[in-house]
């Protein structure tokens, strides 16, 4: 009996111990039940989650800026391309129309031969010029030197007039000097009265005489200063002579320094329309040669993200060469509830784990948000009733932080679908 008993009591303590574990074990469920459901509350409350998302970015489309055959394409899918000096594609064209160059360096030709003909016309001008010039010079130097004879001559008579002007004066007094005397004597009886006539006749004579050389005289010094007004005259250059051909050199030297004039003009009109349509034509063909091979560069720094023409190819202008990712411009578009909306309005931040890459946490905010995805076209005056249990969803715009890592070899995320959670106030 007392066996049986001590047999009993381990039971009782062994069930006693068995309940004690089963209530632990149960009180720690309900503790981690409720703290699992104060944490799906709190994560419920304070945060929203996307039903579906995927990463985008700007395309930019290279196409060929001429027409022509693609010869080297430094690019493959993947490769991300800086925007350097290098060009990433070369297109010949050997096809390239020069026709309005041509017509220029036809039209040059011509005003070059025209041009030469005016430039020979110039000289022949110049020429003329120097000579009439050459003449003028000539008629001057004559001219001074024969006024200069002429004064001289003209003072030698005006010199010879005075003598004989002194002479007569001389002749006169004599006479004067004669008749005084013969006169007296005459009075006197000494002498006949004929000779003091004579006398008088002599002295009225050589009076007379006086006169006509003192016109002479006169006459002479008018003579002399007319000639100094010529010579004046002609050391000025004032003097009218005509020469042999009845043509003064002066006003054929002013003729051909006006129509030289106008000649200059007319050459130096033609080399600036020559140099002007010379311009033209090196422009030309610059023009040409640039379009004969034109080099593509590419617009921005990016990924490869597709290649439409391959080597070999004949391009038209505009045609599309590849397309460039600019990973400097990402987006993820997210899909929410549209019930959710008033939870996450633009400025709320967001985080965002991609499901192609394990552990890439992106962080992003809330741009803007569209609605009536599918069920919308806006413009329309056309109501489409909504149908029945139909998703009401509305998509979100997160704008990635422009810090964020690219992630070199996989196009910087973009195309990649992911989960994002949005941070809100409860």
């Amino acid at each position: 009996m007392t066996q049986i008993k001590n047999q009993v009591v381990p039971a009782q303590q062994l069930k006693l111990r068995r309940s004690l574990l089963a209530n632990l074990l149960v009180f720690a469920a309900g503790c981690g039940i409720l703290a699992f459901a104060v944490l799906f509350l709190y994560r419920h409350l304070t945060t929203v989650r996307s039903r579906d998302a995927v990463i985008n970015g700007v395309i930019v489309n290279v196409r060929a800026p001429e027409e022509g055959t693609l010869e080297k394409l430094q690019a493959q899918v993947g490769d991300f391309i800086e925007p350097t000096d290098a060009p990433l594609a070369l297109i010949e064209n050997d096809y390239v129309s020069q026709g309005n160059a041509r017509e220029v360096e036809k039209w040059l030709e011509r005003r070059r031969g025209e041009l030469k003909a005016a430039q020979v016309k110039l000289a022949q001008l110049q020429r003329l010029l120097a000579s009439a010039q050459r003449d003028e010079r000539n008629q001057h130097r004559l001219e001074v030197e024969q006024t200069n004879r002429q004064v001289a001559a003209a003072q030698a008579e005006l010199a010879a007039a005075k003598a004989k002007l002194a002479d007569a004066k001389a002749r006169y007094q004599l006479a004067q000097m004669n008749y005084q005397r013969f006169s007296q004597l005459a009075r006197q009886g000494a002498v006949p009265q004929a000779q003091a006539d004579a006398a008088l006749t002599e002295l009225q004579q050589s009076q007379a005489q006086v006169a006509a050389r003192q016109r002479e005289v006169e006459a002479a010094a008018h003579t002399v200063e007319a000639l100094k007004a010529d010579a004046r005259a002609a050391e000025l250059g004032l003097t009218l002579r005509n020469t042999r051909s009845n043509y003064d050199p002066r006003l054929r030297r002013q003729e051909l320094q006006t129509q030289i004039s106008e000649q200059q003009a007319i050459v130096q009109g033609m080399q600036q329309e020559m140099a002007a349509q010379q311009r033209q034509v090196a422009q030309a063909q610059r023009e040409v040669a640039q379009r004969k091979v034109v080099k593509v560069t590419a617009p921005i720094a990016g990924y490869v993200w597709r290649v439409d023409a391959r080597p070999g190819m004949f391009l038209g202008k505009g045609d599309q060469i590849l397309q460039l990712l600019d990973c400097r411009r990402r987006w993820i578009d997210v899909f929410v509830d549209e019930q959710l909306l008033r939870l996450i309005p633009p400025g709320t931040r967001a985080k965002i784990e991609l499901y192609g890459a394990k552990g890439k946490v992106l962080q992003g905010t809330v741009t803007n948000i569209r609605s009536g995805l599918g069920r919308l076209n806006p413009g329309d005056d056309q109501v489409i009733p909504i149908p029945e249990n139909y998703p009401r969803q509305s998509q979100v715009r997160v704008e990635l932080d422009s810090d964020q890592d690219w992630g070199d070899g996989n196009f910087c995320y973009v195309g990649y679908t992911a989960r994002v959670t949005f941070q809100i106030n409860p």
